[in-house]
């Protein structure tokens, strides 16, 4: 069984390697870095990152998944305290070009920003429990637009569009080109 819970400070150790999956790093040379500047990222309440931000999946008691989502109207505020602590390592990994990326979301949706499955969960409806929940908490908050960015060749596309989300538009985030999809929802 799937059980969804809010993160504690207990669990940013693995929020910052979901988040660094997410991001499909593969810079081993930088991977202790990127962990340590997470982990202090993910312990601040007031940061997009926030382990106040992020839900955990669990199944049999052992972490499977997480995901961090917010309410729109909080992004920008939340994302501008965070940029400045991990500009270094986005200047390596992303190039130049993230300063000056578009908002990935904004007020009158809830954004799921980072969602990562653990290896031994993966097609096992981790992913889709976590997604289901980002959905109750939008209607929770009156919220009727669920949206994500994904990049154009991520397999979970399909899953997404599996559970009602569809293709919005291009964003340019991290200086590359995601695809925005947003799923409706009856609040």
């Amino acid at each position: 069984m799937i059980r969804i819970r809010k993160a504690t400070i207990e669990d940013v150790a693995y929020i910052a390697e979901g988040i660094y999956h997410a991001f499909l790093l593969e810079d081993e040379a930088l991977y202790n870095q990127w962990i340590r500047t997470l982990k202090d990222v993910c312990a601040q309440e007031d940061t997009h990152y926030s382990y106040r931000n992020t839900w955990i999946a669990e199944v049999d008691g052992e972490r499977a998944g997480m995901m961090i989502a917010v309410n729109g109207e909080h992004y920008r505020v939340q994302r501008d305290r965070m940029y400045p602590q991990l500009k270094g390592l986005f200047d390596v990994a992303f190039g130049k070009g993230w300063d000056d990326m578009e908002d990935e979301a904004k007020a009158g949706e809830f954004y799921i920003d980072s969602l990562s499955v653990s290896l031994p969960y993966r097609n096992q409806g981790v992913g889709t429990a976590l997604i289901e929940k980002a959905k109750a908490m939008a209607r929770e908050q009156g919220i009727g637009v669920v949206t994500l960015a994904v990049e154009p060749m991520n397999t979970a596309k399909k899953l997404y569009q599996e559970l009602g989300f569809a293709y919005q538009r291009m964003i340019k985030i991290f200086n590359e080109e995601y695809e925005l999809y947003a799923a409706e929802i009856v609040v």
